[in-house]
């Protein structure tokens, strides 16, 4: 669009007649002044002289006291109340008409002296959703006074004069509407360029002008950063118990002398296990899944000369005889199709370290071949390697079957198991720890609480009995989930036999019924819905006793 018509030397302005003479130069009506009275009036508005030095002050202090950012949302919003206060005033003065209302703030700005207005291109449609209006100042007054105080920024500085026209716009329009400053004098440009647009027009370069409007106040956000740093502190409080806890637990799990084994038949296991850590003889650990031999594992290696070094775990469940061999020795780039990147074994990860394979008799023979290689000659072969290479590593193995069956029907092979036998360890299930099951469980509460947050409960008589006379099945592992489970679901501060799940009074073994307590009758009836063959077959009683049982406890 063409540039308009200039009305004088310096207007740029091409407005309708109730409009234009306020430029014009033969008239000066629309500003008085009374020194003797000390009024100074612009379009019958009082107000006061403010010369550019005077902003310049006021800029200056309030980006020292408040910083770049803060300064400038402040500058827009202040220009956004005062450019809707405007667009009021001049709606009402020109009867609704909408475009010479929107017309009216640059006249009112260039009057003040604030720039030279010079539109370019103003469009709008409200109905499709879509407004541009570009207008050019110049001789900004606010650039100028910014200017005096910092002249080294790279960016626009008009903040309030951008302010003022989304303010204007955004009252007559009754949309909301952003106007951003796109060129600046401050950076070198010949003159300071604004665009508007409704706000759904513009991207994220709008947010801080979006933000400004929604600033909260210095005290507020004081407020609000002291909660964060509480909120902080308590987390660092949580993590640091969180952590303490977790050292505990990691001591608890991989030394041997902290490991619960106060059972007369954990302490051969803990003998046995203190001797094979101090030798490089490799370890089988048999028993029952959850028994713990994981945990065993890690102790043995931790707590000997190998402890600072790698402890690899190599899960042999599930695995083709190919992942199997891939897993432990690794390879070289093409050595297979699909195989772009070499890859390191576990053998050779755990290098001065430790290898465990859990269920090792579920590997192949190539594997188990492979096994043996690395425990008597010291030499892993990865694929598609022309040689081995050097493999020092511990190794310890783990099953829940007997080695020597495996052996008879074929999984082992014999000379695998003569290699790793030597080094034995029987771990029992935990049905057969006595003591321990209660040991176990009041260390299992107190690291699951610390964890969720809660208050250490105690463990009622029914409750302590129940775990004792437990069959545990899912043995260490089972136990712990029994514990978490009791933590989360308590209601009180006392834990009794309505906190266990249905598996672990299901799965206790066979009492005489005189113990049969009223609390254990009502809670095993709760959990078969008055079923009274299933309530008996848990107790391990017959139906006959179950009821003479009720009978006697005076229970329906």
């Amino acid at each position: 669009m063409s540039r308009p018509s200039k009305l004088s030397a310096q207007v740029f302005l091409e407005l309708p007649p109730v409009l234009a003479h306020y430029l014009e130069a033969n008239r000066a009506a629309w500003l008085e002044a009374s020194p003797n009275s000390g009024r100074v009036s612009l379009l019958s508005r009082q107000g006061i002289f403010m010369d550019i030095e005077a902003l310049a002050v006021e800029r200056r202090h309030l980006l020292e006291c408040l910083g770049s950012e803060r300064t400038r949302a402040l500058a827009f919003r202040m220009g956004f109340e005062l450019g809707r206060r405007d667009a009021g005033r001049h709606i009402k003065q020109y009867d609704g008409n909408v475009r010479l209302a929107l017309q009216a703030a640059a006249v009112v700005g260039q009057l003040q002296g604030r720039y030279v207005a010079e539109p370019i291109r103003f469009e709008f449609d409200l109905e499709e959703g879509t407004l541009y209006r570009e207008v050019v100042l110049h001789r900004s007054a606010e650039a100028i006074a910014h200017q005096m105080v910092r002249d080294d920024v790279s960016g626009c500085v008009c903040w309030g004069t951008a302010g003022y026209f989304s303010g204007h716009m955004s009252e007559i329009l009754g949309r909301a509407v952003v106007c951003m400053e796109q060129e600046c004098l401050l950076k070198g440009d010949p003159h300071c360029r604004f665009l508007s647009r409704l706000d759904s027009q513009w991207g994220e370069e709008a947010n801080w002008a979006r933000q400004a409007l929604r600033t909260e106040s210095v005290e507020s956000e004081l407020r609000r950063r002291d909660e964060m740093v509480d909120t902080a502190q308590r987390a660092a409080r949580r993590a640091q118990v969180s952590l303490a806890t977790l050292n505990r637990r990691l001591k608890t799990d991989l030394l041997l002398d902290n490991l619960i084994l106060g059972s007369e038949v954990m302490g051969s296991v803990q003998t046995r296990a203190r001797q094979l850590s101090q030798s490089d003889v490799p370890v089988f650990l048999l028993g029952e899944p959850g028994t713990g031999r994981g945990s065993l594992a890690r102790a043995i290696h931790y707590s000997g000369r190998r402890g600072a070094e790698p402890f690899e775990v190599v899960d042999c469940r599930g695995v083709s005889a190919a992942q199997a061999v891939q897993e432990l020795a690794g390879f070289e780039p093409g050595s297979f199709p699909g195989a772009v990147r070499g890859h390191k074994g576990a053998l050779q990860r755990a290098a001065q370290g430790t290898v465990f394979l859990d269920e090792v008799t579920a590997l192949s023979h190539e594997a188990q071949g492979l096994l043996l290689r690395a425990i008597e000659r010291r030499e892993v072969q990865p694929l598609g390697a022309l040689e081995g290479v050097p493999c020092d590593v511990r190794v310890i193995a783990a099953s829940q079957h007997e080695p020597m069956e495996k052996v008879a029907d074929g999984a082992l092979r014999e000379d695998l198991y003569y290699a790793l036998i030597a080094g034995r360890i029987d771990v029992p299930p935990l049905r057969a720890r006595g003591e321990d099951i209660l040991r176990l469980a009041h260390t299992f509460l107190s690291d699951i609480c610390e964890r969720y947050e809660k208050p250490l409960p105690r463990m009622g008589d029914d409750f302590a009995r129940a775990l004792r006379e437990c069959s545990w099945p899912g043995n260490v592992r089972q136990l712990r989930n029994v514990i978490e489970h009791a933590v989360l679901f308590a209601t009180g501060g006392e834990l009794g036999l309505n906190d266990l799940p249905e598996d672990v009074l299901a799965t206790r073994w066979v009492r005489p019924p005189q113990d049969i307590s009223p609390d254990l009758l009502r809670a095993v009836l709760r959990r078969t819905r008055g079923n009274r063959s299933e309530a008996a077959e848990i107790l391990g009683v017959g139906r006959t006793t179950l009821w003479r049982a009720m009978k006697r406890l005076g229970i329906d």
